[in-house]
């Protein structure tokens, strides 16, 4: 049994193209941070007189877990089990495939604008660099590989509409 590769290329080309889209918005709040934090030289935060370490703490937990929610979510909706009950139905095979790189695509924009608010509540402009370098990770991440889906597909060793 084979994977039918053009129909698992357009795949990869959706998520490639959502991925982005996904990549303007980093792009977007890395200028906006930038813009302010040079034409605004003494921009202190909305709300400087927060700890800095409680602000930290809760921003990466959260970020942590939403980089944990998002791979957890990505095995599930990839595993063998999942894709078994759609394997039948060219629909909601497709609508799944490309659904599942778009949610963690959401949890990686969720990373981000942990990032912003640390940026904007304490004009913590390290932190939200760092968070940002770890959502566009996460966003290409996200974008599935032929090769990847070819396995993930061989696994459900189901007789498809794509086999």
């Amino acid at each position: 049994m084979t994977v039918d590769r053009e129909f698992l290329s357009g795949l990869r080309r959706s998520s490639v193209t959502v991925a982005v889209f996904a990549a303007s918005f980093v792009f977007m709040y890395a200028g906006v941070v930038v813009l302010l934090k040079y034409l605004y030289v003494y921009f202190r935060g909305f709300s400087p007189d927060l700890s800095e370490h409680l602000l930290r703490g809760v921003f990466y937990g959260l970020s942590a877990a939403a980089i944990g929610a998002s791979a957890v979510i990505s095995k599930r909706r990839y595993s063998a089990e999942a894709l078994r009950d759609k394997i039948d139905e060219a629909d909601s095979l497709v609508r799944h495939l490309v659904l599942t790189p778009v949610i963690s695509m959401l949890f990686a924009e969720a990373v981000l604008i942990f990032g912003f608010f640390l940026f904007f509540l304490s004009a913590m402009y390290v932190d939200f660099f760092m968070l940002t370098a770890i959502s566009f990770a996460l966003i290409i991440w996200s974008v599935p590989s032929v090769g990847f889906l070819e396995e993930v597909l061989e696994k459900t060793r189901g007789g498809g509409p794509f086999y």
